[in-house]
């Protein structure tokens, strides 16, 4: 089984919306929150949303943030990966880790010296999952909830 995987464009919009409802058995969102939300999306730098089709069916999506930083004395990146998602009925057949070792391809050749990635505490099977591709626990992962503000003139 070989997966096409391209960067999404926004003819695939609707079809990424759908995807994301099917991950937590949601609803869609309206058309016209998808289109703000990846509208404001697409303005991020070096922030892509693939996706991933299989015999030219949609069977899944991830995205990979690609950031600068200088914490080793240097300029480095290092790649975010978030949003590993895989059509429900899909699941369990090898599509995630053609995804992840995918996201790890593209992340070496923009240049990254690592990629990251946060999971939820009570997903044992995505941590066996990531651990099976590489990837090992480092540290903790912290969050803080916060009551956003209205934007203003001056706040990005």
């Amino acid at each position: 089984m070989t997966l096409e995987i391209r960067i999404a464009t926004r003819e695939d919009w609707p079809l990424l919306n759908q995807l994301y409802a099917d991950m937590d058995g949601e609803s869609p969102l309206p058309t016209n929150d998808i289109e703000r939300i990846l509208t404001e999306i697409t303005q991020v730098p070096n922030y892509y949303i693939y996706i991933a089709f299989l015999n030219q069916q949609l069977v899944g999506t991830f995205s990979l943030l690609y950031a600068p930083t200088m914490m080793h004395r240097g300029y480095h990146k290092f790649a975010v990966l978030d949003a590993v998602t895989v059509i429900s009925q899909m699941r369990g057949e090898g599509i995630g880790s053609q995804m992840v070792k995918a996201a790890l391809q593209f992340s070496a050749e923009a240049g990254c010296y690592k990629v990251t990635l946060s999971s939820n505490l009570k997903r044992d099977r995505a941590h066996q999952f990531y651990q099976s591709l590489g990837f090992e626990q480092h540290g903790w992962s912290f969050k803080c909830v916060l009551q956003p503000k209205q934007h203003t003139k001056n706040s990005p």
